[in-house]
């Protein structure tokens, strides 16, 4: 995949994920996203991407995968039982499901690629 495409993906998915969470926020009062998993998502999905398989499935790259399983699972069904108690209409709840979703994974994207940046600019500055 090329690197513009990568880079507007994660912009794209850091962008929709803030901007459902703040209708969701401005309407309910208390933002969709649920930050405990949000955080585990968050971990996960940079030890799946820094892990990408090149000719073998590592052990490592298997247990990320795992825990961003079980990590957006939780997160899905926190956001959903918030939704629930808020009385949110189903139109929301989804919205604030996507927003639990794609809102770590854009920032998991931008944050490896910033980190990559400045490892190997430094590293081809010196």
């Amino acid at each position: 995949m090329s690197g513009g495409i990568l880079v507007g993906l994660a912009i794209a998915c850091c962008v929709a994920g803030f901007v459902l969470n703040s209708r969701y926020s401005n309407k309910y009062g208390e933002a969709a996203v649920q930050w405990r998993p949000f955080v585990l998502q968050f971990v996960f999905l940079c030890g799946v991407l820094s892990q990408l398989p090149g000719d073998g499935i590592s052990c490592w790259f298997l247990f990320w995968a795992i825990g961003v399983v079980i990590s957006c699972a939780a997160g899905l069904w926190m956001c959903r039982q918030h939704a629930k108690r808020q009385q949110a209409g189903a139109d929301d709840t989804v919205a604030a499901m996507a927003a639990q979703v794609i809102l770590p994974i854009g920032i998991a994207i931008v944050v490896l690629l910033v980190a990559g940046m400045i490892a190997f600019g430094f590293l081809w500055d010196h």
